[in-house]
């Protein structure tokens, strides 16, 4: 029986007194038990603790992501959104592809949902599909933190049953209200699938070194291989993985040379068919990946057609193609540390503070110091996935890159709950030095009772927030948008992504409007589709009509723009649509000039209005600007107006191109027209007088880009 007791609490954790009548000490004989040959009454005993001790923690779980999942669906958004989530819910219904890696699991997944689910229209069901993903998370998080804190126990003097249970309930509820991940969970996104991976990986490996069964070691790399096929950062924890389980079957070959028959069969070395099994288990999930290239040509937005000889095609049917959707690698120029890696270290800890509050943090690092001393596998298993994560995420420079995070708080919420247990055991042990009359369970059930105020602070904090149930302002404008009189055939077009999503859903899923076609920046890449200006170029090359879904100021630089009647109910700027006529230049400008800046841009010439200007009047000089090269910086023009004796009578600074066109996006050869308006002094003195034209950074302490040239006058 030593050599029992020196086992690793991975492969027999004791029972707690008080958990179970049927006590197992490590004493009892080996006597045989008559109802179940070969296996010993100690055994037996064990094993009915074990199913019992399991059977509550199921329970338990259930319930805890069942009260996720209740208010979740209470926070729910009631329908159509923009971004990715209105690109997954048209994705998912059409059973298509998505933006790079592709995530061909959660859309097979809700492909199967949406159709088969009978409650309201697509877009619903696919947020209630994060919903659902989100509570089965919250559920696997109290299941994990309840076998971690089972294993940090000593073997002496283990923690009574409730207060693991009620630890790890702290740790679920925690996790469930952290505002990152519950605002995730009411829309349709793919990032609590991703965190009920994390946290089924995270628990299949530990109940593998619990059981030391090739079943589960199969069955977690199984897992491992699904995940992949959904969000590809699950890669950041294989290293971890790897190591824990080193580290466990390290451990379980030095410490228990004697096992029993049943440990040995089951920790025995890897042999190669155990690789080979190990490998398929992995690597089949992958095969998923096919569904991108066997669906892409089937559905309607494979190809979008423009014009005559303009088609957009938005997967690349080509092995090349392939991979470079599978592996995100457009997104590569996102990664990079150097001068924003300050940045992105105080962003990260605002972010973790925003989550979890000062309290939190503090009972994570707490916990974290309390696993370092107590289970270095797991420490392994839990700090070097973390540090990968946020190692990851902190040179990944994407505007969302806060939901990045989410895998990390997951992390943290399991060091809080060893933290809280920290905190029970130091009180528990130092009320017995003092020897205080306390009962030892009321004793040890206070820090964790103290703790769950956290989760009930997150929770009306963030409410107000994250709850989405009334957010219908995407179909709002658009069936708005859609209900104005545009032109049969015609383009809408804007600068963002998220906006025109729904545009697509309700084309695609609804059949609204589906003879107008929504373009935006980076829908193909290459130049001809970088940014606004440059779409709506190629929109305009179509010979269809051409419209602006809101103002967007600074365009009229490259564009001849015509605003239409504001709609009524149309949302802020959105639905405040803008007719695009043609090219900015309609010929040639009145007073030809020319005059060069720093070899990059040139100045063809302008126009004056009016042409001899009075004392006190206001004057417009329009300036025609041609890039030699691309600038790379957002320029601010002016304009001077200046009498024989160089006083300066007139004066107007102003960036062109505004926010949607600055010069730093210019293209060479194109013609822009930037407008001044500026009032001439009452007293304008001697004639004649002359306009000086010049560029400067007003980024860069007013360095001007070449130097300033009179161009004409009157």
């Amino acid at each position: 029986m030593e050599l029992q007791a020196r086992r690793p609490r991975w492969i027999h954790p004791p029972p707690v007194p008080g958990e179970s009548p049927l006590k197992w000490t490590g004493a009892e004989p080996p006597t045989r038990f008559s109802g179940f040959p070969g296996l010993s009454a100690a055994d037996f005993n064990r094993q009915r603790f074990n199913r019992r001790r399991i059977g509550w923690d199921n329970a338990l779980a259930l319930l805890v992501g069942l009260l996720a999942f209740v208010l979740y669906f209470r926070t729910l958004a009631p329908g159509l959104l923009g971004g990715d989530s209105g690109e997954f819910q048209f994705a998912a219904w059409l059973g298509g592809f998505a933006h790079p890696t592709g995530y061909p699991l959660y859309l097979m997944l809700g492909w199967l949902w949406t159709h088969l689910a009978p409650w309201h229209d697509p877009a619903w069901r696919m947020n209630a599909f994060s919903a659902l993903w989100a509570g089965i998370a919250v559920g696997l998080v109290y299941l994990v933190a309840a076998r971690i804190l089972r294993a940090i126990q000593p073997a002496d003097r283990a923690a009574h049953p409730p207060v693991i249970r009620l630890t790890a309930l702290f740790a679920a509820l925690t996790f469930a209200v952290t505002p990152t991940f519950w605002s995730q969970a009411v829309i349709a996104e793919a990032y609590t699938l991703h965190a009920a991976f994390v946290s089924a990986v995270l628990l299949a490996v530990l109940i593998w070194a619990e059981r030391r069964s090739w079943r589960w070691l199969y069955l977690t790399a199984l897992t491992y291989g699904l995940s992949l096929t959904h969000h590809r950062t699950m890669i950041l924890l294989a290293p971890a993985l790897v190591v824990f389980v080193w580290l466990i079957a390290r451990g379980h070959l030095e410490a228990t040379p004697a096992a029993t028959p049943a440990i040995q069969a089951t920790g025995s070395r890897l042999a190669p068919r155990h690789l080979v099994t190990l490998s398929l288990c992995l690597l089949v999930p992958l095969l998923l990946y096919a569904y991108v290239p066997l669906r892409a040509p089937h559905v309607p937005y494979f190809r979008v057609t423009i014009g005559p000889e303009q088609v957009l095609t938005l997967y690349r049917p080509t092995l090349g193609g392939f991979l470079e959707h599978i592996s995100g690698s457009g997104f590569g120029s996102a990664i990079g540390g150097g001068p924003r890696l300050a940045a992105a270290l105080a962003n990260a800890a605002r972010l973790f503070v925003g989550e979890m509050t000062w309290a939190g943090v503090i009972m994570g690092l707490l916990g974290l110091g309390w696993l370092a001393r107590r289970n270095r596998p797991l420490l392994a298993l839990t700090g070097l996935s973390f540090a990968a994560i946020v190692g990851f995420n902190l040179s990944y420079g994407i505007g969302d890159i806060y939901v990045f995070y989410i895998s990390a708080y997951l992390i943290w919420v399991l060091w809080m709950a060893v933290g809280v247990m920290a905190g029970a055991e130091s009180l528990r042990y130092r009320l017995a030095r003092l020897s205080m009359d306390a009962q030892p369970l009321l004793v040890s059930l206070f820090p964790c009772l103290l703790a769950l105020a956290l989760p009930v602070h997150l929770l009306f904090t963030y409410f107000p927030q994250v709850d989405r149930s009334q957010d219908n302002t995407a179909r709002t404008a658009w069936e708005t948008i859609l209900a104005r009189p545009i032109p049969q055939d015609a383009i809408l077009v804007t600068n963002d992504r998220d906006e025109m999503v729904p545009q697509w859903y309700l084309r695609y899923v609804e059949g609204a409007r589906a003879d107008l076609t929504g373009l935006f920046p980076l829908i193909q890449p290459g130049p001809a589709w970088r940014d606004v200006a440059a779409v709506t170029d190629q929109a305009l090359r179509s010979g269809r009509p051409v419209y602006l879904v809101k103002p967007m100021p600074g365009l009229e630089v490259r564009f001849r723009l015509e605003a239409l009647p504001t709609a009524a109910g149309a949302d802020g700027k959105l639905g405040e649509l803008v007719r695009v006529l043609g090219p900015a230049a309609k010929g040639p400008p009145e007073h030809p000039a020319v005059a060069v800046y720093g070899d990059r841009v040139r100045l063809i010439g302008y126009d004056l209005r009016p042409s001899a200007p009075a004392p006190g009047e206001r004057v417009t000089v329009r300036l025609y600007w041609q890039p030699i090269g691309l600038l790379g910086t957002d320029y601010t023009t002016f304009v001077h107006l200046v009498n024989v004796d160089g006083a300066k009578i007139g004066q107007s600074d102003h960036r062109p191109g505004g926010v949607y066109y600055p010069s730093s996006l210019w293209k060479p050869g194109e013609i822009l027209v930037d407008a001044h308006t500026l009032t001439v002094a009452a007293d304008m003195g001697r004639a004649p007088y002359t306009i000086v034209v010049g560029l400067y950074d007003a980024a860069a302490e007013m360095r001007g880009l070449g130097e300033p040239a009179e161009i004409g006058g009157w």
